[in-house]
Parts: C-alpha cells; structure tokens; sequence
C-alpha cells in the first residue's frame, strides 16, 4: 500500500494536470503494449501498435521493464509536449541517471549493456534513448493523441466539479476505486509498502488515458510529488473506425462521428479535430445524429458538448 500524508497546505496546494502528459501516457501505453490487462479497452489499440513500433523504439522497452520499478527519469515532471519531454530527459543529470538505472538493477532487472553505458555518463546512448521516445511517441501514440487528450480532458472536468462542490475532501475521495481518503493519509492500493510525506509540497494529480489498474507515483520521495491514475472510459478503437454495416448505414463520417462521441464527450470543434473534418461538416453531422437520437447536445459554455445515447451506442454494438 502506498500512503500520501497530507496536511492542511498540501490540500491547499492539491492541483490537476492541465493536459495529456506525453511522458506518462508514453511510459503507460508501453505497459499496455506487453501486459494483457485492459482488453476490451486496449485490444484493438495494442494489436496495432505491436506492429508499429519502431526498431528504436525497442530501445525505450529496454529501459521499462513490463512490470515492476521504472526509473523516474523516463516521467519528467510538467512536460506540455513530446518534445519538452524529451528534452527534460536529456538533460537529467549524471548522478540521477546513475541512481536510477542502479535502482533498476537492485529491483532484479537485467540492464542492457546500453543502458550501463548510459549509467556510466556516455551522452551517445541518451541521445539514442531520446530518439527512440520520439520514434515510439510518433509510430504509436501521435495517430491517436487528439482522443487521448480529449477523454482525458473528460475526466479532468469530473475533477474540478469535485473540487468546486466539495473541495479537496470530496475530490480525493472520489478519486479512483483502488484510492481511499481517511484524512488526513490517502491510501492507494500499491503492489509495495511505501509513504509519502508531502511536508507542504502539495500534490499534482495525472489522469493518464493508457494506465490501468492501480495508481503510480515516483519512487524518489524528493521528486515534485504525483499521482498518476487510470481515467474510466468505455472502450478504445484507433481513430474510431466503424464497422463496414455501419458505415454503409450511416455513411463512413458519420459513423465516425458517432463512434468519436461515444468514446469521449465533446464539442463540435473537437469533433472536427477528431474526426479530420471542416467545422461546419462536423456540425452537419451531429445535427443529423442528434436528429436520429443517436446523439444530444448540451450547451456548455460557448460550446454544445455531444454525447452518445443509449439507442446510438446500442447501434454500434449491433453493427
């Protein structure tokens, strides 16, 4: 079990990732791409992407073994982009470097000779690592960044409703099923006993589409303290690809369209995004679903935010 001890500044100073973050969700989509949990989740994304992932990239499976301890490095903190992450990591200092990778041996895992050289200070197999991060990111993870980011967004939206009717209380606990708030200690269901003191540092909470199972965290107490967890989502198919009956019922883009707003809930200009079309052909179509009952449309703000109904996603099943 790992235990977060709070005080009275740490919920003060408790705060939600802005976006995506590229280094965790790279870190956990290669988790999803070795290990059989999430299926029904996952399958489609995973048989694909195997396929996918580049020669370098084999390199980053090296570095992350599929279970157990992953070396902090690899999950720089605050990174907005694939390209800051990255940089963050080649500029990792040689002692954290050498920590890490001797961490990863005392767990049990065979070093690759490469990452030994790494250890050792050989700047040539960063810069290795650093391409093979950026090869996996664009092979494996680009194709389908835009959805990533949206669902995530999703539940980024849950978090701040907590936070604003309950405050910091209600929001941790609710959470996630594997975390429970008996103030002032969170407890989070973890495959190692471990605590973590914030000592008035606060807590940033990462929801990450490709996790699953049970919450993360860093294995330095002395890194910026985080809790990365598993948002909930239905299921996952790259590009929301329909079916061949219901594309020829609805027509190819507007089966998309369809299947975009049943794995995340959104509005109009990001159904464009999602779906690669014009705004007004977006809108166009989700007037039409909305006009079958497949989909409603709630306004939010400046914008309608779509959502399948039970009738649109009992059309999809069945096709």
């Amino acid at each position: 079990m790992l235990k977060v001890h709070f005080t009275d500044a740490d919920l003060a100073k408790l705060t939600i990732a802005e976006d995506a973050d590229p280094m965790w969700e790279l870190l956990m989509s290669s988790y999803r791409i070795r290990r059989p949990e999430g299926e029904p989740f996952f399958g489609r994304w995973r048989r694909g992407s195997r396929s996918a992932v580049p020669d370098s990239g084999r390199l980053l499976m090296a570095a992350v073994p599929p279970y157990g301890y992953c070396p902090d490095f690899l999950t720089p903190a605050g990174a907005r982009t694939i390209g800051e992450g990255v940089s963050a990591v080649l500029e990792t200092p040689s002692r954290v470097l050498a920590a890490d990778v001797a961490e990863l041996s005392a767990q049990g895992t065979r070093v690759a000779p490469w990452l030994r050289r790494l250890a050792d200070g050989e700047p040539r197999e960063l810069r290795r690592l650093g391409t093979a991060m950026h090869d996996y990111y664009r092979q494996c993870l680009a194709p389908d960044w835009a959805a990533v980011r949206h669902a995530v967004a999703r539940d980024r939206r849950r978090l701040r409703s907590c936070l604003e009717h309950g405050g910091p209380q209600l929001l941790l606990s609710t959470l996630h099923p594997d975390i429970t708030w008996a103030p002032p200690v969170l407890k989070v269901r973890f495959p190692i006993e471990q605590e973590l003191h914030l000592d008035g540092r606060g807590l940033r909470l990462i929801p990450a589409f490709f996790a699953h199972g049970m919450p993360t965290t860093y294995k330095n107490p002395d890194l910026a303290p985080v809790l990365v967890y598993s948002i909930s989502h239905p299921r996952f198919d790259r590009d929301a690809e329909p079916g061949p009956s219901l594309a020829a019922l609805l027509g190819r883009t507007r089966a998309r369209a369809l299947m975009t707003v049943a794995i995340t809930r959104c509005n109009t200009s990001e159904l464009a995004e999602l779906t690669g079309t014009s705004l007004a052909t977006a809108s166009q179509h989700a007037s039409v679903l909305r006009a079958s009952g497949l989909i409603t449309s709630a306004r939010s703000g400046k914008s309608q935010m779509h959502e399948v109904t039970p009738l649109g996603l009992g059309l999809i099943r069945a096709s």
